[in-house]
């Protein structure tokens, strides 16, 4: 252990020790108690993972009842991922991307799925090696997992030697990185690899009693000892969704008459090509499945993309190859370009589909048969995702701000899964500036806490061995952005404000104390951060992307400085809540030091305006925005500080000489505007996402065009803007144990929002005419709180509370 953690200090295979790290601190500990199952395995596998290739098992127990138990609960996990079976039915998949000290394991009721007499427990594992996605962790020992809670049922159902195991040998998956790069340019793509599925390899009844299936042996310990690397933990969140869903409609055809498909069969003439354009309508995270007869010989590929990319686009903008149509609903000659999966053809009656769910809008099949006609006889659509249910709402007398809020809860659905995702198109990784935006919109719209409690405790978890966070998690690369673990911290504070267990705060306490520790060395005596080691990063701008000063480069970054400052209160704030007091006072202590230096060093007074740097030569919102977020700019001055970085026109653009914020980063814009008493310029800073309306997004992207990702959930935080700002519901105290409603509706004339509370639901219903509001405000049980408008005050009480209000003015 001491050898090994020398190593991994003094830089030999870095980006792995993190996960070595755990896999050995896991592996002393003995099996739990109450999972005595062991870990079963197939010899093929242990020769794969022995070179990181992929390999795909299938695993079997058949057991005979003489009547159905009225409940079978069993414990159930695999590394890297499973979906289990039983007679045939699909009944769980998993297990939730943790890491090796949270290795997380669902408990299901097997009863409802049994029956008297013969009877099979299935599961399709698999581990993709070298061409998994960067977000799956693994111990690199391919293993499956099940385990009956009731004793009296392990010797019958536990993973055991008593299994058989089967190689499924027809698919096959590669890297998904350098196909992309190849397609679309240079660009970072790190989701599953491209699979090839081949129908004629199939063994087609292998989850159903009576298996003709050949190649069954008995499984094998996926380890020759009693210890496992998986510190195994029950998984908190619920089963991710599996609904069946509509399968779109070909919008362009080639070779091939198919207005009909998906709904109706298409057959394809023998020794010909044909190629088919699907369009979802909106973009969706899916398992597709596509059913085919005849054809031996036959090739289809599946690609999968967000909207069509122009032909005409091509070397055109950031360095990238091609670009997307403006109109992402536009068809016409746009090119499909993205991940491509290979399904070849069997001659009979084949279910031809990837293993992992795969992001579109737009999936273009190009078939190119044999000798034998090939019938597509339907493509059935799965849609998956995290199982938020919408409770929050927001309906007004606008159309277009109504449809923002929905693509942003589109948005927000589509990137939550087991994780939070960035992108569940292009990387699909749980990153800490993101997640925090997530995690807001959860509360807000489905008051639903769990995922967001999983994301900071997986951030916590990320801390193996320096202690840092890493900027995404899980993740099986290093990743180390020191100002996102800065947001971490905020993403606790904004927990800490919106929900009332403080469980979540208590054990991840030392997580925080360990930033601010960590950063506190970088603080010159002078008040600023100097550089530190890793990426800087702030914000898709080319000055606060920090790819210039990367590891100690560049100068003192007042930015990063108001960031930390943030934390360092936000961090005082949490141990006078669940710390300790002499804490509490030495944050606040560094943070008056650190707040003095940023007024020496960064306050400009020939522009009034706060810099980027001690330099003083480059302007931004970002700097400005944070300055009048934490009072470093006084309350008298924010709003004349504001009026210099914003357009007088509307949206999140900055004036000439002024750095401006992305769709990401114009959070904290908004939450600024709004700490200044100037919630009534929100409505007007959504002008950025009107215009976006106008290119027919279905989720929101990533970045202005050219845009890598058209789906990208930190430009979703208006959908929690109209609830927070113009429908004015924000909580008032720790826990949302009292609520401020101060609406700013502008030249809305009607609007029906309602917010997600941990007690229920705070609905609020607004009409204004002549300068006279009427407002019907519905509070929980046991909220009490206070409604203002300009300048007006009324008391709000539990259940229903009706408001009559005229303007001063």
């Amino acid at each position: 252990m001491k050898l090994f953690t020398s190593q991994c200090l003094a830089g030999i295979k870095v980006r792995d020790c993190a996960i070595a790290f755990a896999a050995l601190l896991a592996m002393a500990i003995s099996t739990q108690p109450g999972l005595a199952a062991d870990w079963i395995s197939a010899p093929e596998a242990a020769q794969a993972d022995s070179k990181q290739a992929p390999v795909a098992l299938q695993f079997r127990r058949e057991l005979t009842l003489p009547r159905v138990p009225r409940a079978l609960p069993v414990r159930v996990s695999a590394d890297q991922r499973y979906v289990l079976y039983v007679n045939g039915v699909r009944v769980a998949a998993g297990p939730s991307r943790g890491d090796l000290k949270a290795w997380r394991y669902a408990r299901i009721d097997l009863a409802p799925y049994l029956r008297k007499g013969a009877n099979v427990i299935a599961a399709q594992v698999w581990s993709d090696g070298r061409s998994a996605p960067v977000a799956q962790i693994t111990s690199k020992i391919t293993g499956f997992y099940l385990a009956a809670e009731d004793q009296a049922f392990a010797a019958m159902v536990d993973s055991s030697t008593q299994w058989t195991v089967r190689q499924d040998v027809s698919r096959s998956v590669s890297p998904g990185l350098v196909p992309m790069i190849k397609q679309v340019g240079p660009i970072y793509y790190a989701a599953g690899g491209p699979e090839t599925i081949d129908a004629a390899r199939q063994a087609t009844d292998w989850t159903s009693p009576q298996s003709t299936a050949p190649g069954w042996q008995a499984a094998i310990p996926a380890l020759t000892t009693k210890t496992a690397p998986w510190h195994m933990v029950a998984d908190a969140l619920p089963a991710q969704r599996y609904e069946r869903v509509a399968s779109g409609k070909v919008v362009r055809q080639k070779g091939v008459k198919a207005d009909g498909f998906p709904r109706r069969p298409v057959t394809i003439a023998p020794n010909s090509e044909a190629s088919l354009l699907i369009d979802y309508g909106r973009v969706l995270a899916a398992y597709p499945a596509l059913r085919t007869s005849g054809g031996s010989g036959a090739t289809i590929t599946a690609t999968y993309t967000e909207a069509l990319y122009d032909p005409a686009g091509k070397n055109k903008g950031n360095g990238r190859s091609w670009l997307r149509f403006a109109d992402r609903a536009r068809v016409d000659d746009g090119l499909a370009l993205g991940v491509t999966d290979t399904f070849k053809t069997a001659g009979k009656d084949s279910v031809v589909a990837p293993f992992w769910w795969r992001a579109w809008r737009f999936v273009e099949l190009r078939i190119k048969t044999g000798d034998q006609p090939l019938t597509l006889n339907g493509l059935d659509v799965h849609e998956t995702g995290y199982p938020f249910e919408q409770r929050g709402r927001f309906v007004s007398d606008d159309a277009q701000l109504n449809k923002i809020w929905n693509i942003g809860w589109r948005t927000a659905l589509f990137d939550a899964h087991e994780t939070y995702m960035d992108t569940a198109y292009w990387e699909q990784l749980q990153y800490i500036g993101d997640t925090r935006l997530q995690a807001l919109l959860s509360y807000d719209v489905s008051g639903d806490p769990r995922l967001a409690v999983q994301a900071i405790d997986a951030f916590n978890s990320s801390r193996q061995l320096t202690g840092f966070p890493q900027a995404s998690w899980p993740q099986a690369t290093s990743n180390v952005i020191p100002p996102f673990a800065l947001l971490w911290v905020g993403m606790l504070h904004d927990y800490w404000m919106r929900q009332p267990d403080t469980a979540p705060l208590t054990r991840n306490l030392e997580g925080v104390r360990s930033v601010l520790d960590w950063y506190a060395p970088y603080v010159r005596e002078n008040g600023m951060v100097r550089p530190t080691p890793d990426w800087p990063f702030i914000d898709w701008r080319p000055s606060m992307d920090g790819r210039a000063y990367m590891n100690g480069k560049g100068p003192d970054n007042c930015v990063i400085t108001m960031i930390y400052y943030g934390a360092l209160r936000q961090g005082a704030d949490l141990e006078g809540a669940v710390g300790d007091a002499q804490r509490r006072t030495a944050n606040l202590a560094q943070a008056d030091r650190v707040r003095a230096g940023i007024d020496r060093q960064c306050w400009s007074a020939t522009r009034g305006l706060y810099a980027d740097t001690p330099a003083k030569d480059s302007f931004s919102q970002h700097a400005n925005v944070l300055a009048v977020l934490y009072d470093i700019v006084p309350k008298s001055d924010q709003a004349r500080v504001l009026d210099r970085i914003m357009s007088p026109d509307g949206g999140i653009e900055a004036p000439e000489g002024i750095v401006g914020t992305t769709y990401y980063f114009s959070y904290y814009l908004a939450e600024a505007i709004n700490h200044a008493g100037l919630g009534d310029r929100y409505i007007g800073l959504l002008n950025t996402w009107r215009k976006l309306l106008s290119q027919n997004f279905t989720t929101w992207p990533e970045e202005d065009d050219p845009t890598r990702s058209d789906s990208h959930a930190w430009s979703a935080h208006p959908t929690s803007g109209l609830l927070t700002y113009v429908a004015g519901i924000q909580t008032a105290a720790p826990g949302f144990s009292k609520v401020r409603i101060t609406p700013h509706l502008g030249h809305l004339k009607k609007l029906d929002a309602a917010m997600a509370h941990p007690a229920g639901l705070i609905e609020t219903r607004y009409s204004q005419r002549n300068g006279r509001l009427s407002a019907r405000v519905t509070l929980p049980a046991g909220l009490t709180g206070k409604f203002s408008w300009k300048g007006q005050t009324r008391q709000l009480r539990p259940g229903v509370n009706r408001i009559a209000l005229r303007s001063a003015n």
